[in-house]
């Protein structure tokens, strides 16, 4: 428990550190259950540093799975012009996709559909040259691959998810905008660490990094995420490894 709490006290410093600035796109933590068989399920909650995570997963078959997660932050903030405004963001997803493993590795492809909305204080263009708090309603679809180890008591995976980012309108001041602008494409790669503490309780830290493509993004983005949090997996009952 010592390392467990070490770890939750390096994120808030990392919290503090990726969000000094005011994104109002914040990626969520990757769902990532490469489940071994049909009837395994996993219910996870995650401190991040955008907020709050929650996550669930069921696999219905041998290689069908299919995954549900929520976001939420809410951080207080004041503009340099001694503005307060709530920096807000929330966001819900489900998706589906296959999974199979072989003795020593497990692999998945996960894609789905997710709505949420974000509250910043940013310039945007269409706003005019000043900067604005602004809140945006968006939506998004994902593609998601994981290749991770098989291991008994601790498990690595990567995951190099692909997302298109969907604002369809901000309003500020009262005033509705609805943006000429096409999703924006990202590359979100993370990597995850996953180990048990006690039967089927494991302890999870998730790192991640998010990339235009291109580059120029006319919206503010976290580019990077961390995530430690806590599992409740039914396949870590499973006495054997495949």
């Amino acid at each position: 428990m010592t390392n467990l709490r070490s770890l939750f006290g390096t994120l808030s410093l990392a919290a503090l550190v990726f969000n000094s600035c005011s994104p109002i796109y914040i990626p969520n933590t990757r769902n990532t259950p490469l489940f071994r068989e049909q009837g395994e399920a996993q219910i996870s909650g995650y401190l991040t540093s955008g907020g709050l995570d929650a996550q669930a997963a069921y696999a219905l078959t041998d290689h069908v799975a299919v995954v549900g997660s929520y976001s939420y932050g809410n951080v207080k903030r004041t503009t340099q012009d001694g503005i307060d405004y709530n920096r807000k963001n929330s966001y819900g997803e489900l998706g589906v996709g296959y999974f199979d493993r072989s003795r020593s590795a497990r692999w998945e492809v996960l894609a789905g559909y997710g709505a949420g909305q974000g509250t910043s204080y940013d310039q945007y263009y269409f706003f005019g040259t000043k900067t604005v708090v602004a809140s945006g309603k968006m939506s998004r679809i994902f593609v998601q691959p994981s290749l991770g180890t098989n291991n008994r008591d601790f498990n690595f995976i990567f995951t190099p998810r692909l997302t298109w980012v969907n604002f369809s309108e901000f309003t500020s001041g009262g005033t509705t905008v609805k943006p000429n602008e096409k999703a924006q494409f990202f590359l979100e790669p993370a990597i995850t660490g996953k180990w048990r503490i006690t039967g089927n309780i494991h302890a999870i830290v998730q790192l991640g990094l998010t990339v235009g493509i291109p580059s120029e993004v006319f919206f503010d983005f976290q580019p990077m995420q961390a995530a430690a949090g806590i599992q409740i997996d039914t396949g870590g009952l499973k006495t054997r490894v495949y």
